[in-house]
């Protein structure tokens, strides 16, 4: 679906510099991973406001209104679940908000464009937390698996079980992250793309 936008009125006539750029200075400001997820959600929006003629870097963010953003929203969430238009949303306000520091967009016209309808969002939890039977049938594979990968995979396990880390966090980690005596991880460029140590529990680690 695209909205009934000319490409003309919101392509960029002139090259910004990056460092003047809305997308690309609201996407320096995130972590490596939301970059990418960022970057995607704002490829799709500028394709979706000009009929794929445009992506993150040749739309003219600052001349988005109420109308287009209105208009965004409505038609993401016809082909989006809620917690998806949510995240993409949430782009393109990051990027609107960059436009109105950079005195590229009138704070009045920036206040109207992302005054918009709250997307509802009652969705079911995904997955199931595994019993402690399960968990151990898991490591216990692993452990059998004499391999680098059997290894790689019982070391995963406990520390995602034993830390709470997200994903995206545990497979960035580096051997010079962990400190054998302590249990202490050392989680960098975590959430928000900040640092922080976390403590593998007793006996995660022996």
């Amino acid at each position: 679906m695209s909205v009934t936008l000319t490409t003309t009125s919101l392509s960029l006539t002139t090259a910004l510099p990056l460092t003047g750029h809305p997308a690309r200075v609201y996407l320096s400001s995130l972590s490596p991973g939301s970059q990418r997820t960022m970057r995607q959600a704002l490829d799709a929006i500028a394709s979706l406001l000009t009929n794929n003629e445009c992506d993150a870097d040749t739309l003219d963010w600052a001349a988005l209104t109420y109308q287009h953003t209105a208009a965004v929203q409505a038609a993401l969430l016809e082909i989006n679940s809620p917690a998806t238009v949510k995240k993409k949303m949430a782009a393109l306000r990051g990027v609107l908000a960059v436009a109105k520091k950079l005195k590229l967009m009138d704070p009045e016209d920036f206040e109207a464009a992302v005054d918009l309808p709250k997307i509802k969002n009652h969705p079911l939890p995904r997955g199931r937390a595994l019993t402690q039977t399960e968990i151990t049938a898991l490591i216990k594979v692993c452990a059998s698996d004499t391999t680098n990968q059997g290894v790689r995979d019982k070391a995963l396990i406990g520390i995602l079980r034993g830390t709470g880390l997200r994903r995206a966090e545990v497979v960035k980690l580096e051997v010079r992250d962990f400190d054998g005596s302590t249990g202490a991880l050392e989680v960098r460029q975590g959430k928000g793309g900040k640092d922080r140590t976390v403590y593998l529990p007793e006996g995660a680690f022996a």
